[in-house]
Order: C-alpha cells, then sequence, then structure tokens
C-alpha cells in the first residue's frame, strides 16, 4: 500500500496534506524518515507515525452531515480563537470536513474519516453537484443569469460557474437557488460580487443527494442507509 493512501485512509489528514506531511519529513516508517509519498508500505506489519503520531488503519469508516451556523470556520483549530465546526461534532471519531464552507455561510458540510471518499466528493473531475439558497435583494435578470451559466471572470484568473433553477421573493428578500460543480473557493460571493450582485445570505442545502433532513443549526447526524448506499453507487462509478 503506498505511504500516503495508508496515512490519509486513517481519516487524520487528505491525500494532498498527507503527501505534503511526508515531503516535508513529517512521517516515519520503522522509526526511520520517508520523504517518498508513494513508497511502499505493510498496513500490518509497518509502524508509521505522522508527527510522533500513530497511524492506525481504520477498520470502519464514519460520514455526518453537519448544519453548520454563522461564525463557525472549516477547520480544527483557529490561532484567533474562533469557533470552529469541531466544537459542534463529538471528538471520536476523529474526523476530517470534506470541503469547507466560510465563516458567513450557514448549511451542509459533510466530515468523514474515509479520506478516499473525501477525494473523490472533492475531485474537480467528479462534478458533484451542491446546491444553496443565495439571498440577494432584487431577482437576477436573464442576461446575467445566461453570463453566470456560461462562467464570469471572478478574479485571479478564474472563473465561477453556477446554474440557477429557481428564484423566489420571499419577504423583503430574494432566495436564488444556484448548482455549483467546480467548487473554487468563495465561488458563488465572487461570482455575486463579480456580477453586480448583492449577496445577503448564503446557505448550501445539499450535496449530492444529500440533504440537512430535520436537522437545525448545530446538529448533526449520520448518513442514512439510502445515503450510504448513494455514495458507494458514485464512487464505485468514478
Amino acid at each position: 500500500m503506498k505511504l500516503f493512501k495508508f496515512i490519509s485512509s486513517s481519516g487524520i489528514v487528505s491525500r494532498r496534506k498527507a503527501q505534503e506531511s511526508i515531503q516535508l519529513a513529517m512521517v516515519t516508517v520503522n522509526n526511520v524518515v520517508v520523504m517518498d509519498p508513494f513508497a511502499d508500505i505493510d498496513p500490518l506489519k509497518d509502524v508509521i507515525r505522522l508527527d510522533n503520531q500513530k497511524i492506525i488503519l481504520n477498520s470502519s469508516t464514519t460520514t455526518v452531515v453537519l448544519y453548520k451556523p454563522k461564525g463557525f470556520i472549516s477547520s480544527r483549530s483557529d490561532e484567533m480563537g474562533r469557533k470552529t465546526i469541531f466544537d459542534l461534532i463529538p471528538r471520536k471519531p476523529f474526523l476530517n470536513h470534506v470541503g469547507r464552507l466560510d465563516k458567513d455561510t450557514t448549511g451542509l458540510i459533510l466530515l468523514t474519516n474515509d479520506g478516499d471518499l473525501s477525494q473523490f466528493l472533492t475531485h474537480p473531475k467528479n462534478k458533484i453537484p451542491k446546491e444553496y439558497v443565495a439571498k440577494t435583494n432584487e431577482f437576477i435578470n436573464d442576461k446575467v443569469i445566461k453570463k453566470i451559466e456560461r462562467g464570469i471572470f471572478i478574479g485571479s484568473g478564474e472563473k465561477g460557474k453556477a446554474k440557477i433553477i429557481s428564484q423566489e421573493k420571499i419577504k423583503n428578500t430574494v432566495h436564488v437557488n444556484m448548482i455549483l460543480r467546480q467548487g473554487k473557493k468563495n465561488e458563488i460571493r465572487r461570482i455575486f460580487k463579480f456580477s453586480g450582485l448583492k449577496l445577503i445570505a448564503l446557505k448550501r442545502i445539499k450535496f449530492g443527494n444529500i440533504t440537512l433532513d430535520q436537522l437545525k443549526e448545530g446538529q448533526w447526524r449520520e448518513l442514512t442507509k439510502k445515503e450510504k448506499q448513494y455514495l458507494d453507487k458514485i464512487t464505485r462509478k468514478g
């Protein structure tokens, strides 16, 4: 088994972070520093440590859905002392977030100790749809909708692209349902900014076929049987 895959499958870090950690000489195999992420190891015999923490291969995996409230950051710790999503879930099993939601965005975020699943769900080539509700102060006109759906420049040499599936006025705000398949950093916020639109609030309501269901802000739940079957199906297909 490749060293970086063994580490990421433990759920402690992502595949990318596992490779970076190995290249930064933070990983030992049988007390010897190994800097090749693709080195072959025996998961049953070799002793692997990351920053002196012994890595144990998962015998079972856990994935949960969290309803992230506003003001919480998608990080395990914060040097500024801000609240994190890990303050809202049990300490065990050790889970990592699948992608991120910025501090002011609310809604659905997945956490798992299945490194391969996390890698699949976040890889751009797999184009897993994520649905959001964006609140704004006016309806988006057809011309702007077409630009957003074709792809609009959002700075840093990048294009943002989203499918707008509905708009509805509720009280004094317009609720715009949008689907993303790329997942660039702060993509919807940047789409609104470069389209000259005001974004009042943003909430993710769906990740693939997984929804918040009956969760309230700050609550979490394990996946249903149906949701697990859905993830098994798309990962096998991918």
